[in-house]
C-alpha cells in the first residue's frame, strides 16, 4: 500500500473513484475532500521531483511518477462524475423537486447554488415556449437583434426605425394578443396594438416568435 501523504493516500483516491463511478448518486465524502486531494498531489509531486533529482532512473522515481499521473487522472474523473451529478440535482431543484444535498461538500454547495440560479434564470427567460409555440422565423414581422446593433452604429434615424434600445429596455408594438407569461421581473400580459417597454431578454424571445415589432423612441 502506498505511503500516506498527510491523512490521504493513493488508495483513498482509487477507492473514491471506484465508488463514485459505480454509484448513480453522490457518495458521502469528507467535507475537505478537494483540499486533501490537492495537498496529496502536491506532496506526491515534490517527492517524485526529489527522487528524480537523486536518481532519475530508479524504480522509486518511476513508481512515484506513475502514481502521480494516475492520481491526477482519477481525481479529475471524480470531479467530473460529481459535477455531472450535481448538475442533475440542480435541474431537479429548478423543476420543483426537493433533492437530497447532504452529500455535497461546502465547495459543491456553492457550485449547486450557482447552477440552480443560472438554470432558473434561463428557464424564466424561455418559460413562454408552450404559450408562444415553435420558434419559427417570420421575416415579414420580425426584426433581428443584429439589425438593432447595426442601426445604432449607423446613427441614421431612417435606418434605426423600429430598432432603438435604451438602458436595456425595448419599446415595442404588440402584433397579437399574448397570454400571461412569467418574466424574470414580473408577469406579462400583452394585448394587440399595445405599445410597451420590455426588458431585452423578454423582447428577444417575443421577437423570435413574431409577437412584437420594435419601434423607435423619440
Amino acid at each position: 500500500m502506498a505511503e500516506p501523504r498527510g491523512d490521504f493516500s493513493y488508495e483513498d483516491i482509487m477507492t473514491l473513484f471506484r465508488q463514485e463511478n459505480r454509484s448513480p448518486q453522490l457518495t458521502k465524502v469528507d467535507p475537505g475532500l478537494y483540499d486533501k486531494v490537492a495537498t496529496y498531489i502536491r506532496t506526491l509531486r515534490k517527492e517524485g521531483e526529489r527522487e528524480i533529482t537523486m536518481n532519475s532512473g530508479s524504480h522509486a522515481s518511476m513508481m512515484l511518477s506513475d502514481q502521480l499521473k494516475k492520481a491526477i487522472d482519477k481525481s479529475k474523473r471524480v470531479y467530473e462524475l460529481r459535477t455531472r451529478k450535481i448538475s442533475l440535482i440542480a435541474l431537479r431543484k429548478v423543476a420543483g423537486d426537493n433533492p437530497d444535498t447532504t452529500n455535497l461538500t461546502p465547495d459543491e454547495l456553492v457550485l449547486f447554488s450557482s447552477l440552480t440560479s443560472v438554470i432558473s434564470a434561463h428557464r424564466d427567460s424561455h418559460a413562454d415556449y408552450e404559450i408562444l409555440g415553435s420558434r419559427t422565423s417570420r421575416s415579414d414581422d420580425m426584426v433581428e437583434m443584429s439589425s438593432v446593433a447595426k442601426a445604432k452604429e449607423s446613427e441614421k434615424p431612417e435606418d434605426a426605425a423600429n430598432t432603438e434600445i435604451q438602458d436595456d429596455l425595448v419599446l415595442a408594438r404588440v402584433l397579437e394578443d399574448v397570454p400571461t407569461f412569467a418574466g424574470v421581473d414580473k408577469d406579462y400580459r400583452l394585448r394587440k396594438e399595445d405599445i410597451v417597454s420590455l426588458p431585452r431578454t423578454v423582447a428577444t424571445t417575443l421577437l423570435s416568435h413574431g409577437k412584437i415589432r420594435l419601434v423607435s423612441q423619440s
